[in-house]
C-alpha cells in the first residue's frame, strides 16, 4: 500500500529585499503597479515549488499551458507614508492551500522603519478551452502538487467573500459614473496574452474623472475580485460607485460580463 502523503509542517516561504529606487516608487508613494507585478512573481515561484519546478512554466495533465489565475487579491497598506526613495523594502511571502483547488499567499512589507503592510493573493489554475479565445478560461489542475498546510482564517475568508462576489457578478452595474477604455496591448497583457491581474486596478485608476485627482491620492487599500477576462483589442466599461474616501468600481466588458469588482480606499 503506498502511504498517504504527509501534510507539509509550514507554509512555502520566500523573502526579498528591494531597494526603493524609481521603478519601485510612484507618484504617491510605493507603486502599486510594481508591488503587484512584484509579489505575483514571488505566489508563482512558490506555486512552481510546490510543482517540484524551477521554472514557473505550467501544464495540465494532457500537457496544455496551465495559468497560475488569481481569483482575488487584498492590499493594505497601514503605513503608505512610509517607504521613501532609496528605502530598502522587504518582502516575506508564505504559500498555503485552500482545499483541493485554490492557493494563496500572504506577503508582508516592511521598511527599515516599521511594517508597511500586507498583500494577500488566491489563485487557481486555468486554461484555454480555445487557444485562440481568452473567454474560454476554465479551470484546470496540474498533474500533482505537493500537500501544503491549510491557510489561516483570513485567507480562508477572503476565499469565501471573493466567491459570493464573483457568485453575484451578473446583476446590473450600478454607480454614479461610467467611463470606457480599450486596454494597451502592449502594457495591459502578460506574456500569456491575458490582461493581467494588475491592469485591472490600472484601468480603474485611468478610467477615473480627473476632477478627483486620483494621480494625488495615497492608497490605503485595494481589494479586487477577478472573474474572467478579455480578447486583445476589446473595449472595457468601468463603472464608479463613490464612497467617502474611495470608490467601488466594476470592469465589465463588451459582451456585458463584469469580470472584475474593485474596492479601493485612499489615506486621509
Amino acid at each position: 500500500m503506498i502511504p498517504a502523503p504527509r501534510p507539509a509542517i509550514a507554509p512555502l516561504a520566500l523573502e526579498e529585499e528591494h531597494l526603493l529606487g524609481m521603478a519601485e516608487m510612484g507618484f504617491s508613494g510605493l507603486s502599486e503597479q510594481w508591488l503587484m507585478r512584484r509579489a505575483g512573481d514571488m505566489h508563482w515561484r512558490l506555486i512552481a515549488r510546490a510543482l517540484g519546478q524551477r521554472d514557473a512554466a505550467f501544464t495540465c495533465a494532457e500537457g496544455k499551458p496551465l495559468y497560475a489565475t488569481f481569483l482575488a487579491s487584498s492590499l493594505r497598506l497601514t503605513a503608505p507614508r512610509l517607504p521613501q526613495l532609496c528605502d530598502r523594502l522587504g518582502l516575506s511571502a508564505r504559500l498555503w492551500s485552500i482545499g483541493r483547488n485554490r492557493l494563496a499567499s500572504e506577503i508582508t512589507l516592511g521598511v527599515p522603519g516599521g511594517m508597511v503592510g500586507r498583500l494577500r493573493l488566491v489563485s487557481t489554475f486555468a486554461g484555454r478551452l480555445d487557444p485562440a479565445s481568452n473567454r474560454t478560461m476554465v479551470r484546470r489542475m496540474p498533474p500533482a502538487i505537493a500537500v501544503l498546510p491549510e491557510a489561516p482564517f483570513a485567507l480562508q475568508n477572503l476565499a469565501r467573500r471573493a466567491a459570493l462576489v464573483s457568485r453575484r457578478m451578473g446583476g446590473p452595474a450600478a454607480g454614479n459614473r461610467t467611463a470606457t477604455v480599450r486596454p494597451c496591448v502592449a502594457t495591459d497583457f502578460n506574456a500569456a496574452g491575458l490582461l493581467y491581474f494588475p491592469s485591472f486596478a490600472a484601468l480603474t485608476d485611468r478610467c477615473d474623472d480627473p476632477m478627483t485627482q486620483a494621480q494625488r491620492r495615497l492608497l490605503a487599500e485595494r481589494h479586487v475580485v477577478y472573474s474572467g477576462n478579455i480578447e486583445l483589442g476589446e473595449q472595457v466599461s468601468v463603472s464608479y460607485k463613490d464612497r467617502k474616501m474611495g470608490h467601488l468600481a466594476r470592469v465589465v466588458r463588451e459582451d456585458g460580463q463584469t469580470i472584475a469588482v474593485l474596492s479601493t480606499r485612499f489615506a486621509g
